[in-house]
């Protein structure tokens, strides 16, 4: 019996799942650092990183993010044709919120807020990481497992997300697994 395996080859191998890494996320602490470095060195750079920190969107949303995109009024940052083809809003932090339209204040026309591809916030990501295995990717987990963290039901994580199965999101729960005691003793610790 023949398999496709790479590339369209045959093979006489079935592919072996590979099991499943969890995400790497770092600490709010970690997180703070490496925007402090940031902020001291250049402000773009420190609002392309804690936008992410903040937000949660994925590195191709935030290329794509324009000024009429950012709702201050609402709280909420408009999330047009993200993974999927799927639209979205994310809620919007204050303190983001101003910076987000202070810096795109100057901007004449609707422009993306951050002319730049996705290699290059990457690599402005890998600048700041320091000994942190930070990308922009890491900062999305690192979002989620403070988000659960600090007691954000998981369905609502899901639509800022933008995950379509609860599943995908649910990943994160595994990267908490040590407050599971902690929880557990606040709810039953008392009796």
């Amino acid at each position: 019996m023949y398999y496709k395996g790479k590339k369209g080859k045959k093979s006489t191998k079935k592919s072996e799942k590979k099991p499943k890494t969890l995400p790497k996320y770092l600490t709010k602490t970690k997180v703070e650092e490496v925007l402090e470095t940031a902020k001291s060195d250049n402000k773009r750079n420190f609002l392309i990183l804690n936008t992410l920190w903040r937000t949660g969107m994925r590195n191709s949303e935030l290329v794509k993010l324009k000024k009429k995109d950012i709702d201050t009024e609402d709280k909420r940052i408009f999330i047009h044709q993200g993974k999927g083809k799927k639209d979205r809003w994310i809620p919007l932090e204050n303190t983001l919120g101003d910076l987000l339209t202070f810096y795109s204040s100057d901007m004449i026309r609707e422009d993306t807020i951050f002319p730049l591809t996705t290699a290059q916030i990457r690599n402005i990501a890998k600048r700041y990481r320091g000994d942190n295995h930070m990308t922009p990717h890491t900062l999305r987990h690192s979002f989620a497992v403070y988000c659960l963290k600090n007691g954000m039901n998981i369905r609502n994580l899901q639509l800022i997300l933008g995950h379509s199965d609860l599943a995908t999101t649910a990943i994160y729960l595994d990267l908490i697994g040590e407050d599971v005691m902690a929880d557990f003793q606040k709810v039953w610790g008392g009796e």
